[in-house]
């Protein structure tokens, strides 16, 4: 990955008759990640949407390595893992089906059983062993974000966009995310993190904030 990984130039959102933000502009770096913040309904939710392509800015551009990236660009969405609200995980399905389908979808070019071998390493590592065979739906709201965390350490692509990942989570929780967020910046990954904790991470955090006295 080059400097400048990603680069955000003259970005503006307007829903409606509101602006969320306009000539927002910021780049990042391999190994480093932002520190996204704001009030509720500052639109840190819609940056990311618009990040992962699924909503369109009303101006500005994306730029990933060099190169202008887009909705339908597919190795741009190649490039990035995006976490929002929803889990997306099926009620019925158990802890580790949900996790290994997940994993059949970000390790594509993986063996099978490199692929197994990975759920299993990752549900033990977010303390969901216990938890493995019951179904989604079972879960508390803990477990049920631990889950979406197990999904990250899996995932090769360099980017993370995540929306609020430690929401739920109790402090040894976040330290654990810290953990694995910190591992895929000294790998080299970069992400964007929309929170409103500290985390206790090893790495530095690059703060954007958006409302009033932000972007």
């Amino acid at each position: 990955m080059t400097a400048n990984a990603l680069e955000v130039r003259d970005l503006s959102c307007t829903v409606g008759n509101r602006t969320l933000f306009k000539s927002l502009g910021f780049s990042l770096d391999s190994g480093r990640w932002v520190m996204l913040t704001g009030a509720n309904g500052t639109g840190k939710s819609t940056l990311l949407r618009i990040l992962a392509g699924l909503v369109a800015p009303t101006g500005g551009e994306v730029c990933w390595q060099g190169a202008p990236r887009g909705a339908h660009d597919p190795d741009w969405h190649a490039s990035f893992v995006y976490q929002g609200h929803s889990s997306g995980w099926k009620d019925q399905l158990s802890t580790r089906e949900n996790l290994a389908m997940q994993a059949w979808l970000d390790m594509p070019d993986s063996a099978s059983a490199q692929r197994e071998q990975a759920v299993d390493q990752s549900i033990e590592r977010l303390g969901l062993g216990r938890q493995r065979h019951l179904p989604f739906a079972r879960l508390s709201a803990g477990q049920r974000r631990r889950l979406g965390l197990a999904r990250l350490p899996m995932s090769s692509r360099p980017l993370w966009l995540l929306d609020e990942p430690t929401t739920a989570l109790d402090s040894a929780g976040q330290q654990l995310f810290a953990s694995i967020l910190d591992e895929h910046l000294q790998g080299g990954g970069c992400a964007i993190v929309a929170t409103h904790l500290e985390l206790p991470t090893a790495s530095p955090a690059q703060p954007l904030r958006l409302g009033a006295d932000g972007a």
